[in-house]
């Protein structure tokens, strides 16, 4: 999955919870200040995208991100993770 892909997942995740168009989403926008978001809605945008992209973090991992490129990072550092696992567990089974 590309960056582009994963950045524009997450801008609809955020629109459909904070009620945002995600056109109208920076690429480098930060949650609290430049989109508002209080705490609630960054944990909905949290649970969110954890499910989209299934990537079974903690809750507190994204208490950590404060902007939109940080959550690109963080999806796209777990994904890597996943796949390197999934790697992993297929050569051992051959």
């Amino acid at each position: 999955m590309s960056n582009v892909e994963i950045l524009d997942k997450i801008k609809q995740i955020i629109g459909n919870i904070a009620g945002l168009d995600p056109k109208r989403i920076g690429d480098a926008d930060s949650l609290r200040d430049d989109l508002k978001l209080d705490s609630l809605s960054l944990l909905e945008i949290g649970v969110d995208v954890d499910l989209a992209f299934k990537l079974n973090l903690p809750d507190e991992r994204y208490k950590e991100v404060q902007s939109l490129p940080q959550m690109v990072d963080l999806v796209e550092q777990r994904l890597g993770e996943l796949s390197g696992e999934l790697s992993t567990v297929q050569a051992g089974a051959v």
